[in-house]
């Protein structure tokens, strides 16, 4: 599907100079749209425009959207076996957080 002007101004994808494979040109795709919405998301907060309520949950579901292509890259390179184990602990201490956030949430 082609990219209107707007599209391409407001949510404009670079090109991808890593190493030439479908896997991490895809993977690389997604990335930039999900640090895009992440951006977009974190200006909203930012000037108050959007609650921490509601800011969590959409972060979550950006990032669980973008779980998929992770797979992608791990499955095509076995070096990346070490940055996977490393992303789980981070994903288990976002975990945590994430219960220390909803629990702060709740108290108020």
């Amino acid at each position: 599907m082609k990219k209107t002007q707007l599209q391409q101004f407001a949510g404009p994808i670079a090109r991808y100079r890593g190493v030439k494979d479908p896997f991490s040109v895809e993977f690389n795709a997604h990335l930039q749209s999900f640090a895009h919405r992440v951006s977009l998301l974190a200006c909203l907060h930012t000037g108050g425009k959007l609650q921490t309520q509601d800011l969590y949950p959409q972060l979550l579901t950006l990032w669980d959207e973008l779980q998929p292509y992770l797979s992608l890259v791990a499955d095509g390179d076995q070096s990346s076996v070490q940055e996977q184990d490393a992303l789980d602990t981070r994903l288990s201490l976002k975990d945590t957080a994430g219960d220390r956030l909803s629990s702060a949430l709740d108290g108020d």
